[in-house]
């Protein structure tokens, strides 16, 4: 797992991304790449004007990480290639979101569900970086947190969850920060992986819901997660040598600066880099 400083206080509302891409470094690089892209975006673009000293620390560790994840896999479409990419993690959506429902519907209810659920919901936040969701992904953003939100506090309570979506769900999304404290790390074991590691988990194919049974009280409110422009397709790897190399350098003039207490130098620097990596262009 890569060391990465501590995430700064302002930046709270991106650690359940950086949370998704640890829990996947060693088994699909593809999610951990594209998840800390989107975390650096969300960051740089929530918090404007001058940045903490320990904000554009966090954000140069990732951009230096995503740097060398680009030069050490120049060989993955999935990293290379925005298209790839986005169609790669959509699959893997799937997977998840899908061993996740058919265990709901069986009514084997329990933590790696909850996780299931809440995972695809997090990556569905993810792909907004390559456009505006499709019908489909939206729908499955919202269901996915609701029912992971909607399981863990059954569990928590003791009550018996009902299996699919209730009569009156209304598409609104769970607590989207329920996961911290949640207080589970489910194994991995019964968690699907990416292809060709091994092959989706079973699905189980939707059923009618039995009769509606009382239900336990529904999450809190959900507390919305910034929502972002997207970056723009520049960002796929299509950079040149020359490019690439600049931005290597504003980087590493970045840190430098830091080094020797010049914030604002620091940022201008971190501010080039991103807007060349996004666009292509010089900021």
């Amino acid at each position: 797992m890569p060391d990465f400083p501590p995430i700064p206080p302002a930046a709270k509302h991106v650690a359940h991304y950086m949370k998704v891409a640890d829990e996947h470094d060693d088994r699909n690089v593809v999610i951990s790449y594209w998840s800390r892209m989107y975390a650096c975006e969300v960051v740089m673009r929530s918090i404007t004007g001058k940045k903490p000293p320990e904000v554009t620390a966090f954000l140069i560790a990732i951009m230096s990480w995503l740097e060398d994840v680009k030069k050490n896999h120049a060989d993955v479409e999935g990293i290379t290639n925005t298209t790839v990419a986005q169609a790669l993690i959509e699959e893997y959506i799937l997977q998840l979101f899908n061993y996740a429902d058919g265990q709901d519907r069986a009514e084997k209810f329990g933590k790696n569900v909850v996780k299931a659920f809440y995972t695809a919901g997090i990556l569905c936040d993810v792909l907004q970086q390559f456009g505006t969701l499709s019908d489909e992904m939206s729908n499955k953003r919202k269901y996915a947190k609701w029912k992971a939100a909607y399981i863990h506090n059954c569990l928590k309570s003791g009550e018996i969850p009902v299996p699919g979506p209730p009569a009156d769900y209304d598409g609104e999304d769970g607590d989207p920060y329920m996961a911290d404290d949640a207080g589970f790390h489910p194994s991995t074991d019964n968690t699907p992986r990416s292809r060709p590691e091994n092959e989706p988990a079973p699905y189980v194919s939707p059923a009618p819901s039995p009769a509606p049974r009382t239900l336990p009280p529904v999450a809190p409110e959900p507390t919305p997660i910034p929502q972002t422009p997207t970056i723009s397709p520049s960002a796929s790897g299509s950079l040149n040598p020359e490019d690439m190399e600049k931005a290597q350098k504003f980087c590493k003039w970045a840190a430098s600066a830091l080094a020797y207490d010049d914030v604002n130098t620091a940022i201008d620097n971190l501010q080039k880099a991103l807007a060349l990596l996004q666009t292509g262009r010089d900021a």
